[in-house]
């Protein structure tokens, strides 16, 4: 018989949201309050069952909560018991679970979550940028002469990281373009964007990330999702955007894929965000706690182990729907 230990519970009005008090540079002021939306998610994780005697662990990312972003965890419905951890490198929550042998499944998962996303018109001022994680070669972020070729190329005789950055941000709107057509195309391979010039927001903000770090801004990677206009429905695949680092003005966001595509605003994504994402975890290469597997290129969804291996097999499943409060969507 299935054996999880099955223990239903919620937790309710569990708050994983902090408001930074301290206020950082703007890049601009925005002539009227910055739109909002405010949403309830839904993710249901469905694992098969498994053979008898397999022990099963399962981390789920939980959104981020920061000055711009508003976390309420509603509920957790699990046949097992719930832990709260932390990521080590970036501090990116995890919601863990871990089923002991003796049970053949299936196991099924469903998070309730309140998110109120904020528009990001200026820099989050914290925290410091550490050298290893965010000026450094890590993973498929690789800094070699070619890109520092173009990345010296393309900052010119610029001597503020800021006009770099947007020197930077520039080069690679010109040079990559939006295509899923060739393999290869969402690890991030910086090589690859190189080569190829096209992929997804992963590889566009990869050669961002690298290019900076070439110039010695500080970078990384930042991973979510993105809301649809409608009120409610699926949330289909991720998106990621990037932020670097400037001395005095904090973590100034880029979102160069999206300028891609719109380029009536591809100013407004330099320094700026629109409201209609969610933040779920910042990095690469992460290594989630107590993991036995290699570290993950992204986390946006469930990672599972078997008997210590990673488990393909699983459906997972996001959903939202937008809250009316007082007409506030």
């Amino acid at each position: 018989m299935p054996n999880y230990g099955r223990s239903s519970f919620r937790v309710v009005g569990f708050a994983i949201a902090c408001v930074a008090a301290a206020a950082a540079w703007r890049f601009a002021l925005s002539p009227s309050p910055p739109p909002v939306r405010d949403i309830e998610v839904t993710e249901i994780l469905r694992v098969p069952a498994s053979p008898e005697g397999r022990s099963l662990r399962v981390w789920l990312p939980q959104p981020q909560a920061d000055e711009f972003q508003q976390v309420l965890l509603l509920s957790v419905d699990s046949e097992i018991r719930a832990i709260s951890r932390r990521e080590p490198d970036f501090g990116n929550p995890v919601l863990y679970f871990a089923a002991q042998p003796g049970g053949a499944g299936p196991l099924e998962v469903t998070l309730r979550y309140r998110i109120t996303r904020r528009e990001q018109d200026r820099a989050a001022p914290l925290p410091k940028p550490d050298a290893a994680l965010d000026a450094s070669a890590r993973g498929l972020v690789v800094i070699n002469d070619e890109v520092r070729a173009i990345a010296r190329e393309a900052v010119g005789e610029a001597g503020d990281p800021v006009e770099k950055a947007r020197r930077l941000y520039r080069r690679v709107l010109a040079r990559m373009e939006y295509d899923k057509r060739e393999a290869g195309w969402g690890r991030g391979d910086v090589l690859r964007a190189c080569r190829v010039g096209k992929g997804n927001c992963t590889d566009f903000h990869s050669l961002f990330i690298a290019l900076a770090r070439a110039e010695r801004i500080p970078a990384r990677f930042k991973m979510g999702y993105s809301l649809p206009a409608a009120s409610s429905g699926d949330i289909k695949g991720y998106h990621c955007w990037a932020e670097f680092y400037a001395e005095g003005r904090g973590w100034i966001p880029v979102d160069i894929s999206e300028a891609w595509k719109h380029p009536e605003r591809s100013d407004y994504y330099f320094g700026r965000l629109d409201a209609n994402r969610v933040l779920v975890a910042t990095g690469r290469e992460l290594r989630l706690p107590g993991m036995t597997g290699k570290p993950l290129n992204y986390f946006d969804r469930p990672y599972i182990e078997a008997d210590g291996l990673p488990l393909r097999r699983f459906d997972f499943v996001r959903t939202f729907r937008a809250i009316d409060d007082g007409g506030r969507t």
